[in-house]
């Protein structure tokens, strides 16, 4: 199809994402005193993660005088199997005390009480240290700080799908995409932040915004970048709904006296396990316990139980934001599985969110390290918002010393042609294209993995594709989040394959035990001339 014509715009930082870490790169770079733009598909802090997160970040220190950003490290590390960027996981720790006072002072309001903030106690974690937003939505916390960007006077470029990063000898020079009317955008920027999330939408069961569909990385891969982790995907354990889009936050509602999740024969799961401390039990442990569950079920049921019929009214009215809705109208047994939740591969990054290409930065879900192979619940947050402002600070105070970009007005052409050459005639849907792979991906190559299943699941991936029909410029943007998507794919199973043995969210039924004399190291992912090179990156230590 035609696109209706070619534009050009530019700025000196272009941040690609609207969500937390966008937003926050945004800010940071806007106060440093340069011109920013931000480019989403979607609009901006509306349609994201942070959006329809909980409000949850941890911060050490907030609660137990003892804690500090010292243990809130060795509790990542622990959580992230060693294999966790340990410059990444010390930055964060260290900066989040700061980053919440800012955030309170862009108009984030928090859970408080005397004037303190409240804490949540989150299993993994030490010692009590998350806030949350006092609505426990994520809207408490995007709307500040889009309404903070706006009054900096950044741009927003809302309903814009970038498709390409331009670079001119090993310098970004910036990026081209589609607009909401069909036309082609060209912006020239001096240095670009990719702030895009993860891909959990490669799965068909997940409770992430629709956007989130892999397009930082495979942006980031058509430039030669190295990714790594890509194998590691988090899997929510407590999900309602048919296609576990709404979490059922088991980190507070199991922390709570009479509150149990049991097995369709009524058993209590952690009983039955033999497993006294709840609040010990990580995400990556808990999934494996309810898969565990939902297999042993011999009439085929694909769930289990959360049970609040023991739940305090008291407790229940201190809750009343993260309670189901049925729970108001008399409900108390709720069916939950696994759903796909969240992603700790990505690119790879230096300790100023920069990558190997000059100008070029990643933050939040689209860049590597922070988590390692498994992420504890309100680290997500914490690392948006601590490595956005860093990457922000960083993109600006580069941006001052580049000159203007210039590239050959060919290389805009190129690409345009290259996207209305998209597609074919006839064909399928690309909305069945895509759900297509989604299913493959859950099935083969999801919680539970193993040779068979992911060898199939990559033959479909990189097998012969069948003819996908665009007709329309919304039929385009969803074919190239489709072929996103199946690079994206690739990645994942490709690193899956590669590491044999079971660690944080990867779990392998064919090696179920953890390896730490040969696996405490990422593999790395990166664009060769015969296709997709996948290999083992340097063995580290435990210590």
């Amino acid at each position: 199809m035609q696109l209706k014509r070619i534009e050009t715009v530019s700025c000196d930082v272009l941040v690609i994402g609207g969500g937390g870490a966008g937003l926050r790169a945004a800010i940071a770079a806007s106060l440093a005193g340069v011109d920013v733009m931000m480019a989403s598909k979607s609009r901006i802090g509306l349609s994201t993660n942070t959006y329809i997160s909980k409000a949850i970040m941890a911060v050490a220190g907030s609660g137990e005088p003892v804690d500090n950003a010292a243990i809130h490290q060795e509790d990542t590390l622990q959580g992230g199997r060693f294999l966790n960027d340990r410059a990444m996981v010390a930055g964060i720790a260290e900066r989040m005390g700061d980053e919440a006072l800012f955030l309170k002072e862009c108009g984030v309001r928090f859970g408080m009480e005397k004037n303190r903030f409240k804490v949540l106690h989150v299993p993994g974690h030490r010692h009590p240290r998350h806030l949350f937003g006092e609505n426990w939505s994520g809207r408490d916390l995007v709307i500040p700080l889009r309404n903070r960007a706006q009054a900096l006077g950044v741009r927003f470029a809302e309903h814009l799908f970038i498709t390409r990063l331009f670079t001119e000898t090993g310098r970004i020079m910036g990026a081209a995409g589609i607009t909401g009317d069909g036309g082609f955008l060209e912006i020239r920027a001096k240095t670009v932040i990719l702030a895009t999330g993860g891909y959990a939408q490669i799965y068909l069961n997940t409770n992430n915004a629709p956007g989130i569909t892999g397009d930082g990385q495979a942006l980031a891969y058509d430039l030669g970048l190295t990714l790594k982790d890509m194998e590691f995907v988090q899997f929510y354990p407590t999900a309602m709904g048919r296609r576990g889009s709404r979490l059922l936050l088991n980190e507070k509602l199991l922390a709570q006296k009479g509150v149990t999740l049991e097995n369709t024969d009524g058993e209590d799961i952690f009983v039955k396990n033999n497993i006294l401390d709840r609040m010990a039990v990580t995400r990556d442990q808990l999934v494996r316990l309810v898969m565990q569950e939902i297999g042993e079920n011999e009439d085929g049921r694909q769930h289990v139980v959360m049970n609040l019929s023991g739940l305090s009214s008291e407790a229940a009215g201190q809750m009343v934001q993260i309670l189901p809705e049925a729970y108001r109208k008399g409900q108390r047994i709720f069916p939950v599985a696994p759903t796909t939740h969240f992603c700790m591969g990505g690119v790879v990054t230096d300790a100023r969110c920069g990558t190997a290409i000059e100008g070029l930065y990643a933050a939040g879900e689209a860049a590597a390290g922070a988590h390692g192979a498994n992420r504890l619940g309100g680290n997500a947050l914490a690392e948006i918002f601590a490595m956005g402002g860093l990457a922000g600070a960083a993109a600006a105070a580069d941006s001052k010393k580049m000159e203007p970009p210039y590239f050959s007005e060919s290389l805009a052409v190129a690409e345009k042609h290259r996207l209305e050459k998209q597609g074919d005639a006839e064909g399928i849907s690309p909305k069945a294209a895509i759900r297509e792979l989604k299913t493959m991906m859950w099935e083969k190559a999801g919680v539970i993995r193993e040779e068979k299943g992911l060898k199939f699941a990559l033959d479909r991936v990189v097998g012969a594709e069948k003819p996908v029909a665009i007709k329309t410029r919304v039929d385009l943007i969803r074919y190239l989040e489709f072929r996103n998507m199946q690079r994206v794919s690739e990645m994942v199973c490709r690193a899956a394959l590669e590491r044999t043995e079971s660690r944080g969210s990867h779990y392998r039924s064919d090696f179920k035990k953890e390896d730490s004399q040969n696996w405490i190291r990422s593999i790395l992912i990166r664009k060769s001339a015969s296709g997709m090179d996948c290999r083992r990156g340097e063995l580290g230590t435990e210590k």
